[in-house]
């Protein structure tokens, strides 16, 4: 028999030496050529036999050829001995065999029994030697510091220096100030965040839970950037490596490095490649090498190959094969790994320090330099039990990588930082280990998929150091098959999972881990679950933005700017670079962990729902069109799902926002938001389907470029569309300092200073009894009217608009009180009832019933001032002569003194507890009216010619049918006298008394009101003006929904068991408002209700108006969500009067205000440029394109057409103002201002399948 040398072993005693078992199922790789091959598991598997005893047992083979081989079951202890003497051992390797047991036979003989039939978790308990503890129990000895524990070296550790002394490793390192800059201002932005989540955007009201939900994932997103911004807080420090006068690295001890490969199914070309290098790469001087290709698939070309290899000079590699594998093996790579180590280093006797263990895996080929690399780091200290070195890949496009299969973020960033804190992260493959270290650590573990995670945890625990060579020392293969990729990083899940969820071996409960390491051992598991709760509910927010219409918060400015900083804070945390491409890098790390978040999904489900890993096994790599279809339906159902439905979302989105939606800010995000997401999917599409070339790669530059785009433009969007919130406590104030805009007379004290600017006292000439005749002596005050009329003043308007500031205040006090409204609001009813008793008295004519009245309906010529354009102030009689206009009840004019008669009750409400006296007077001028009202019921509008839309005029054509209506109706130039009721013709009378009978019944609380006059004139209105009632009008000369709305809520208190019928039709009239049911009301793009029977805006407020006062009235059939829609929809008209619409379309008031409205005073130069007599601020003025010279503050513009757009021009009718069409903006203003709830809740709900929340659900 030939002496062995270095390396050569007898072909035929390798052969026989060879382990064989059946072929186990792994992962299939795609080779450079293109063809695949198989290998156990994504980091392949192996177990090692020792070069000595190898080559021991094939000599003993050789000379026993009859004998058993070595892994056959059943072999005896001397069966294959013969003659053998330990003499023969020794001349392989005396030194390592004396370290060992002087008797051989005893190493053979586990070698060939050696099989793991124990239980596996019951084997790896004992490894650890340890009862289970509570994580904090090593602190009770007051050992175990928060950053790290080093006060003792490990207990495996062997000491090198001189008398055996133990030389500790002392790291060092110093402050990244760039990075802590990065991390605190990022720690100080979320702190301050945090606040404004919580403070300013919950208030979502039934969708707070939803809120919640999506606040608690950001906090848990938030913290996984933390923990990686701990790695930029400190640079780790490296001592030069000592070096020879060559330049050569020198290292302490004559290492002996064992290199394992494992295999299962790889190509031998794959193999040769990376037995080769581990076999070429450069070693420092003194140290010498053994590699080990370990074949978990008993290949025999691989055995001849290494062989052949062998045989070659200097050349220590060796083939183990034929290992058995114990049923449910959970790691084959581990328990391959363990047999070759526990043959290597078998017994409890103390390892060499200079034993090292290298693993690579199987398509890792190192560089030559990657010992020389390497080694010196174990120098530092004899308690360095590991030494860590980056992956590469040459199959990896990094520009097209979007399975982060180059890990930048953690190979020069996590991995860098962990150095600095003393961190380990075994990778599994490219690392060396100290054989003492990796053998008191139990070996590779058997009893997870991610060994290398645990080895880590466990080299740590026991007081081992881990360094880290930032450089790429060799180069592999990275799988490029769908399937691979998603079972790969499926295992790495589940193994995480499986240690994190042990009783046993959890970071939470093992000793010797302080607490930061116990975090950031259990910071795998955490960020697994936070991929698996983020990316999901990130795809799922702007889709149900979209489709349910709900959004996770309040978007106000406070939100924009917390946003925006938030991002910019996170941005610059998770794109720390240290090189200029290597954001792009980051970046596909975000890329990967969006197209892998359902894996992750799958992997924790499988790991939670087994016993430590229980029913978890590798799985079999699928061939054929059995492979293709797995892969398409296990792994890319998912992301396709989300970005068909995505795709179908971003288009619906698209298609509302170009048609107007009614939610414009949430909408907007989530079409910006939902084409970011829709990047990853669209990736591994394309990636599966289209190709993986050049074609990737550009999709990825132009992904890349379009997810910042779209993160800068949502951030934007923020800014530039976030709801504005308006101050209802200052649009009431300014839409009462316009009533003090329209006064005439002897202005009070104390008024807006917007109007004192430029108003003066005007027409204090209205008096005299001669001038007035009919007992009137002084009809000074009021309001001029405005609209088509300008300063004429009609009465039932002012009737009208009295009552509504009144019934406001009634209904709306703490909305008034909070803005600070409530005294110019009564001064305004004050104003209105003053002007009101001056303009009724006795009817004492001859022949007229007694108990009727003389009311003047109108003060002013329309024709005179339909020729004027000036200011009124210095007008006299002379220049503009003042005629007033009058009726006796007793030729009927139920409606003007029913509605006089309702603003003096609604007054007398209102004014009795700061005026008592004044409140007297009214409630019996109220009285008084009403009586006169009933007694001969008519239109005070019957002695004149109608106006050809007037109600009376229908009926009269339809009586003559002989006639036309041309002739019943003529042309306005032919209405005597300069009578301005062409333009407010009253239309009915019976609603006018109901309105009038509920408010002396809410005033007098007599029955009466209600039996004899509620009850009458609801039913002769029904009788004789329904067709009126289907127009849904509220205004001067329609009452009946706004009387519906008071007896709702008066018989609710008063009579609970008739006010059904109203709270009926009230809601019947505001669900056709609000709904747009009936097809009557129509809404704009931008959301304004417009009703063509009631074009004005004025009209919509009317009924905002009286849609929050039905909302406040305490009836249960009234629920509170319905009261909230209704709010809802009020908020939606006056936010579209204040700046919804884009503008604004309340003069003075926001964004692009009107400034040409059709106020005369507004739109002349100041008095003192004037002469009093010379109404001469002219036509001129009127034709001017120039702004008005003065601001009208709070006036409404009519706008009296479907459409959104205000041509700002004052000779158009849609730029005029008046008393009537302004009504709407203080008194719904006031109401939202008491009412609970905000616009972001309101805003919830409007979606594809919720198109309008405020009407879903039952009214």
């Amino acid at each position: 028999m030939q002496a062995v040398q270095t390396c050569s072993v007898s072909p035929a005693a390798a052969e026989n030496a060879t382990i064989r078992l059946p072929n186990t199922v792994g992962q299939r790789k795609r080779t450079p050529e293109g063809s695949t091959t198989d290998e156990h598991q994504v980091i392949p598997q192996t177990r090692a036999v020792d070069e000595t005893l190898l080559a021991y047992c094939s000599e003993a083979l050789e000379m026993d050829e009859g004998g058993v081989g070595v892994g056959d079951a059943g072999a005896g202890p001397d069966s294959y001995y013969g003659g053998y003497e330990d003499e023969k051992m020794r001349q392989y390797d005396p030194d390592l065999l004396n370290s060992f047991d002087s008797n051989p036979k005893r190493h053979l003989n586990y070698a060939a029994r050696y099989s793991r039939s124990e239980s596996l978790v019951d084997e790896e308990d004992a490894m650890l030697s340890h009862e289970a503890q509570p994580w904090n129990a090593d602190l009770e000895g007051g050992h175990d510091p928060f950053w790290d524990s080093e006060d003792a070296p490990p207990a495996g550790v062997v000491g090198t220096g001189e008398q055996g002394e133990v030389k500790r490793f002392k790291r060092q390192t110093r402050i990244n100030w760039s990075g802590c800059t990065v991390m605190f201002a990022y720690f100080g932005v979320l702190c301050f965040y945090l606040y404004i989540r919580v403070s300013k955007t919950l208030d979502l009201g039934q969708y707070f839970w939803y809120g919640i939900i999506v606040l608690i994932v950001e906090i848990m997103g938030a913290s996984t950037t933390l923990l990686y911004g701990v790695n930029l807080l400190l640079h780790p420090v490296y001592q030069p490596v000592p070096r020879d006068e060559s330049g050569k690295p020198m290292v302490a001890l004559a290492y002996h490095v064992r290199v394992l490969v494992p295999c299962y199914k790889e190509s031998l070309e794959i193999l040769a490649r990376t037995c080769s290098a581990a076999l070429e790469a450069v070693l420092p001087e003194g140290c010498t090498r053994s590699v080990y290709l370990c074949d978990d698939g008993g290949d025999s070309t691989k055995r001849k190959w290494v062989q052949s290899k062998a045989a070659e000079k200097g050349c220590s590699i060796y083939y183990v094969s034929g290992r058995k594998r114990s049923p449910g093996e959970m790691n084959g790579k581990s328990a391959n790994l363990n047999n070759c180590l526990k043959m290597l280093y078998p017994g409890d006797r103390a390892v060499p320090p200079n034993e090292l263990v290298c693993i690579f895996d199987a398509d890792q080929v190192a560089n030559k330099d990657f010992y020389t690399k390497t080694l010196p780091l174990f120098d530092a200290g004899d308690d360095v039990g590991m030494v860590l070195s980056p992956q590469a890949f040459y199959n990896l496009n990094q520009r097209a990588d979007i399975f982060n299969h180059s890990n930048i973020h953690f190979w020069e960033y996590a991995q860098h930082g962990y150095d600095a804190i003393g961190f380990i992260s075994c990778t599994g493959t490219n690392f060396l280990i100290r054989a003492n270290a990796f053998k008191q650590a139990g070996w590779s573990p058997e009893y997870t998929l991610t060994e290398d995670y645990m080895l880590g945890m466990v080299l740590k625990q026991q007081k081992w150091h881990c360094r880290y060579v930032e450089e790429y020392l060799a180069v592999g293969e990275a799988p490029e098959q769908v399937r691979n990729c998603f079972q790969q990083r499926s295992r790495w899940c589940k193994g995480h999972f499986q240690i994190v969820l042990s009783r046993r071996y959890s970071p939470m409960t093992i000793r010797g881990l302080s607490p930061f390491m116990r975090i950031m051992y259990c910071s795998g598991v955490w960020s697994y679950i936070v991929g698996a709760v983020t990316t999901p509910l990130f795809i799922i927010i702007p889709l149900l933005t979209i489709w349910a219409g709900i959004f996770p918060i309040v978007i106000s400015w406070w939100a924009a700017l917390a946003l925006t900083i938030y991002y910019i804070a996170q941005s610059l945390v998770l794109n720390y670079s240290k090189k200029w491409w290597h954001p792009e890098a980051l970046w596909f790390a975000n890329i990967s962990n969006m197209i892998l978040w359902f894996t992750y999904v799958k992997g924790a489900w499988r790991a939670l729902t087994g016993k430590f890993g229980a029913g978890i096994t590798f799985k079999t790599t699928i061939k054929g069109a059995g492979r293709l279809l797995d892969s398409v339906l296990g792994d890319l159902w998912m992301p396709g799902a989300c970005f068909v439905l995505s795709l179908v979302s971003l288009i619906y989105g698209i298609k509302e926002l170009i048609h107007g939606a009614t939610v414009v800010t949430t909408l907007t995000i989530s079409v910006v938001w939902i084409v970011y997401s829709m990047i990853p999917p669209y990736l591994l599409i394309h990636y599966t389907w289209i190709g993986r070339g050049t074609t990737l790669q550009f999709m990825c530059r132009v992904a890349f470029v379009l997810s910042f785009a779209t993160s800068i433009a949502a951030m934007l969007l923020l800014w530039a569309v976030y709801p504005k919130d308006y101050d209802f406590g200052a649009s009431t104030k300014v839409g009462l300092d316009f009533y003090e805009s329209q006064m005439v007379g002897t202005l009070p004290p104390g008024l807006s200073n917007d109007v004192t600017s430029y108003r003066g006292d005007a027409f204090t000439y209205e008096t005299g009894e001669a001038l007035l005749g009919k007992g009137f002596g002084d009809v000074t005050g009021g309001w001029c009217t405005g609209d088509q009329v300008g300063c004429v003043k009609m009465t039932q308007p002012t009737a009208v608009v009295t009552a509504f500031l009144a019934w406001s205040l009634l209904a709306f006090p703490d909305g008034y009180n909070s803005g600070g409204n409530t005294a110019q609001a009564q001064a305004a009813v004050r104003w209105g009832a003053t002007y009101l008793m001056k303009l009724w008295r006795p009817d004492t004519a001859p022949g007229v019933p007694a108990g009727a009245v003389n009311i003047i309906y109108q003060v002013g010529s329309w024709s005179l001032e339909s020729q004027y354009w000036g200011i009124y102030e210095g007008l006299d009689a002379t220049s503009m002569p003042r005629p007033t206009y009058n009726v006796s009840t007793a030729l009927g004019a139920s409606d003007l003194a029913g509605d006089m008669a309702a603003a003096f009750a609604a007054s007398a409400l209102v004014l009795r507890e700061s005026d008592p006296a004044f409140a007297a007077q009214l409630t019996t001028a109220a009285v008084t009216l009403y009586q006169a009202a009933a007694q001969v019921q008519g239109s005070y509008t019957s002695g004149f010619t109608y106006s050809c839309t007037s109600y009376f005029a229908k009926n009269l054509i339809g009586a003559k049918r002989n006639q036309t209506a041309a002739e019943l109706c003529p042309a306005p130039q032919d209405y005597e006298g300069g009578t301005a009721l062409v333009a407010y013709n009253s239309t009915s009378f019976y609603d006018d008394l109901l309105w009038s009978s509920a408010w002396l019944w809410q005033l007098t609380g007599e029955q009466g009101y209600y039996d004899n006059g509620v009850n009458v004139y609801y039913s002769l209105h029904l009788d004789k003006e329904d067709d009126l009632d289907a127009q849904l009008i509220t205004d001067w000369d329609n009452l009946f929904w706004a009387s519906n709305v008071l007896l709702a809520n008066l018989t609710s208190a008063k009579l609970p068991t008739e006010a059904g019928s109203f709270h009926q039709a009230t809601q019947s009239f505001l669900k056709q408002w609000v709904c747009g049911s009936g097809g009557t009301v129509k809404y704009t793009n931008k959301g304004r209700a417009f009703n063509p029977h009631a074009p004005t805006i004025g009209d919509s407020l009317n009924t905002a108006f009286i849609s929050a006062v039905y909302a406040t009235i305490p009836s249960p059939q009234i629920g509170t969500d319905l009261q909230f829609r209704l709010n809802c929809w009020s908020r939606s008209q006056v936010r579209y009067v204040l700046g919804d619409a884009g503008r604004s379309l309340v003069s003075g008031w926001g964004k692009k205000a009107p400034t040409h409205v059709q106020d005369k005073e507004a739109a002349c130069p100041s008095v003192g440029t004037l002469s009093k007599t010379a109404a001469v601020c002219g036509v001129q003025s009127l034709n001017s394109t120039a702004p008005n010279p003065r601001t009208l503050p709070g006036g409404v513009v009519t706008l009296a057409q479907f459409t959104d757009q205000l041509i700002d021009d004052r000779t158009l009718n849609s730029s005029r103002v008046g008393i009537m069409n302004n009504v709407g903006l203080p008194t719904t203003s006031a109401g939202l201002n008491q009412a609970s709830g905000t616009w972001e809740q309101c805003l919830q709900g409007y979606g594809q399948f919720t198109k309008n929340r405020i009407c879903s659900g039952s009214w």
